[in-house]
């Protein structure tokens, strides 16, 4: 599995074209929201604009995971369980998305003012987030990497799967921006950790059948 991982990252590293789109796109996303939104940027507002980009990074970084392995899929089904490959590309997907997650915070930071107190109990919830929307983009990019219309099937499938993790993750970071304690937003926190581990688990039951189908 580690394996697995240090090829994924191997693959980036030297296709450097997804990655270096990927960082124009995170910079010149949140310098347009500078120019827009400069001097008059509410604590909704920096919460709302921070989560649309996360979400579009994520969109744009993870939801073409497997595309990467349409040449390298038949050695794959000889060699890797499947699980192993699924574990591999969900760790992945999540240390690449919460990555790019914690550098559209520092350049926020820089531009937007950091209106956060709690560091720790903000980059948790942002890490269930990220977690959430890698491990769903990941699934659903399994699942239409055998399918034709790759593209509605990723639309279709993606929407109602990440509005639970949006909802939740929006609602939990404009809470911890408004200094709320933590007992105030435990129950969320839990129901997004369960809707995180849902996800993952049905990237695990349903991977091994469409991979071998």
């Amino acid at each position: 599995m580690i394996e697995l991982i240090k090829k994924d990252l191997i693959v980036d590293w030297r296709q450097q074209n997804p990655i270096s789109g990927i960082l124009l796109y995170l910079a010149s996303t949140i310098f347009t929201s500078y120019m827009a939104f400069r001097g008059f940027i509410s604590i909704e507002v920096w919460n709302a604009l921070f989560w649309i980009i996360i979400l579009f990074t994520a969109i744009t970084a993870i939801s073409k995971s497997f595309m990467q392995e349409e040449r390298r899929s038949l050695y794959y089904f000889f060699l890797v369980k499947p699980q192993l490959l699924i574990t591999a590309k969900l760790i992945y997907s999540f240390i690449y998305l919460l990555a790019l997650a914690i550098l559209s915070l520092l350049i926020f930071s820089i531009l937007f003012g950091n209106p956060i107190s709690d560091y720790l109990f903000f980059v948790f919830n942002l890490g269930l987030g990220c977690l959430g929307l890698s491990s769903a983009f990941t699934m659903i990019s399994a699942i239409s990497f055998k399918a034709s219309n790759r593209s509605i099937i990723m639309a279709v499938l993606g929407f109602p799967v990440i509005i639970p993790v949006l909802i939740l993750s929006i609602s939990n970071s404009a809470k911890i921006l408004d200094q709320t304690i933590w007992a105030q937003v435990q129950g969320n926190m839990l129901t997004l950790v369960s809707i995180d581990v849902i996800i993952i688990a049905l990237a695990f039951i349903l991977f091994p059948f469409i991979w071998k189908s």
